[in-house]
């Protein structure tokens, strides 16, 4: 099983980044945890070259990323909450998906052939509702093929209590580790089963 984790938040001891290793250390297989703090990828810059060609024209480390998502078995969307939204550097990476959607829209291509399953964390401090957060990393998940149940784990009080002190989001990751290690790639995927 390979696991691709894209982790939104900037901070490498902070919530996120905590949730984000409990759920490493219990998979099995190879995972792999893209942050998009210290990834080396530029954002879409909209040239149009993918309308056209296979992939992207930025030489940079999103080339290595498009086939760590083609082989991907899970992926995984994890970031804290900003304004509603997921962070505005992971978004920014993930512009780059642009890709996959032109080679769909234009050239009728399916550039990752295999279909994946997926999941969300979310972590969040203030008032804002992650509504938007979740809706941005569903339509990224699906953009990279993933089909299927997409379970949305939250922990949203982290001004009040860490991540690491929520019992529910714990359990939650906890429980969609052993879904994990269960659940066969070409089968349907459902966190509440």
């Amino acid at each position: 099983m390979k696991t691709l984790i894209f982790n939104g938040s900037p901070r490498p001891k902070g919530d996120t980044a905590c949730l984000v290793e409990r759920l490493r250390q219990a998979l099995p297989g190879e995972v792999k945890e893209i942050r998009a703090y210290q990834a080396q990828v530029k954002p879409c810059v909209d040239c149009r070259w993918c309308w056209t060609h296979d992939g992207c024209c930025i030489p940079d480390a999103m080339q290595q990323i498009y086939e760590d998502i083609r082989e991907a078995d899970w992926i995984v969307i994890a970031s804290p909450v900003y304004f509603s939204g997921l962070t505005g550097v992971l978004m920014a990476m993930m512009s780059r998906l642009q890709a996959f959607y032109t080679a769909r829209r234009f050239r009728q291509s399916e550039p990752v052939q295999k279909p994946k399953q997926g999941a969300i964390l979310l972590v969040g401090g203030g008032e804002g509702s992650p509504k938007y957060a979740e809706s941005a990393a569903r339509m990224l998940l699906r953009g990279m093929q993933v089909q299927g149940d997409i379970p949305v784990l939250m922990s949203l009080d982290t001004d009040h209590r860490p991540a690491r002190n929520d019992a529910e989001v714990c359990a939650a990751v906890d429980a969609l580790a052993a879904q994990m290690k269960k659940a066969e790639c070409t089968k349907s995927f459902s966190f509440f089963d």
